[in-house]
């Protein structure tokens, strides 16, 4: 086939308009599918660690209560999971946990209270397990170009769980 002379460097043109918009959706294809991994290991992590204050501790530490036993059981489990993604980024803050029921920050909250509608004075609490990670702090993808070509990503993405656990056995 006979490429006429005016049109020698039209492939050249055609792929410098095409080429931009098909690295866009390459880099948010894998942007969102890092973002979704993330999103369900902190998800897996916090079951993981609700799942680990279930089970009955064998041997209870000296000067520890049952159910701090399994709030530090569910700490554990739930920090051996993210391995991956302490890796990737530092957007979950330091290893150790936090015993409190709220807070927005980065990090790993696993807290004690009552069950909807249960008193602990029934033998019964339950253990919250919640995991946050600072997405707009420690991205696990650099943003394209800075703020000028970024695509909306969440700012922190988190992951809970909830074990309701008995404190007679």
């Amino acid at each position: 086939m006979q490429i006429k002379k005016y049109e020698q460097g039209a492939a050249a043109v055609e792929f410098a308009i095409l080429f931009p918009v098909f690295f866009l959706i390459f880099y948010a294809v894998v942007t969102y599918g890092l973002i979704f991994a993330a999103q369900q290991t902190l998800t897996l992590a916090a079951a993981e660690g609700a799942r680990a204050a279930v089970r009955y501790p064998a041997q209870l530490p000296a000067n520890t209560s049952q159910l701090a036993a399994r709030k530090n059981a569910a700490c554990a489990m739930a920090n051996g999971t993210l391995d991956w993604l302490r890796k990737m980024g530092s957007g979950l803050g330091g290893s150790s946990c936090i015993d409190s029921s709220t807070g927005d920050a980065a990090g790993i909250y696993v807290s004690s209270g009552d069950c909807a509608g249960i008193s602990s004075s029934t033998g019964f609490s339950c253990v919250n397990v919640r995991i946050n990670y600072s997405y707009a702090s420690s991205p696990l993808i650099p943003k394209l170009l800075g703020p000028l070509l970024s695509l909306p990503t969440p700012d922190v993405l988190r992951g809970g769980a909830v074990a309701q656990v008995s404190l007679l056995d």
